[in-house]
């Protein structure tokens, strides 16, 4: 299972960026060796704030509706229990890590994903001290 970043659907889907074609190729080897594509709503939302905030004219249901065009693409949610924000909130103190990237990586751990797609770099250190393996 690899879990896709908000840069990574930001990236597949503007055509625009300097990393859309990287993000294409990337994701069609994904496909290609059937990997389990997961994605979460907190993620989605943040794509789709990004969005907004530069076209807030932006059709968000389009954008959701082009997430959903990917094969083998699911949604890993957090568990309904208090007790997830507080691991989240201990891993960002344990790695000096913002709280969203807190979050992000206690869903992988938490969801048994085993790989991360990003390309923020201090997600990927704070992965790789996870044990998380890397998209590239």
């Amino acid at each position: 299972m690899v879990l896709l970043d908000a840069n990574v659907l930001i990236y597949y889907l503007d055509e625009t960026s300097d990393n859309h074609v990287l993000t294409i190729d990337l994701l069609q080897e994904l496909i290609d060796d059937d990997e389990q594509l997961v994605t979460s709503h907190h993620i989605i939302e943040e794509v789709l704030y990004i969005f907004s905030r530069v076209d807030p004219s932006i059709d968000l249901t389009r954008i959701v509706e082009k997430i959903s065009k990917l094969p083998n693409l699911i949604l890993a949610e957090p568990s309904p229990s208090i007790d997830f924000a507080m691991r989240y909130a201990q891993l960002s103190e344990k790695l000096e890590a913002g709280v969203n990237d807190a979050l992000i990586l206690q869903l992988v751990l938490d969801a048994g994903i085993t790989k991360i797609f990003t390309f923020d770099k201090k997600l990927q250190k704070d992965a790789l001290t996870l044990n998380i393996e890397q998209i590239t």
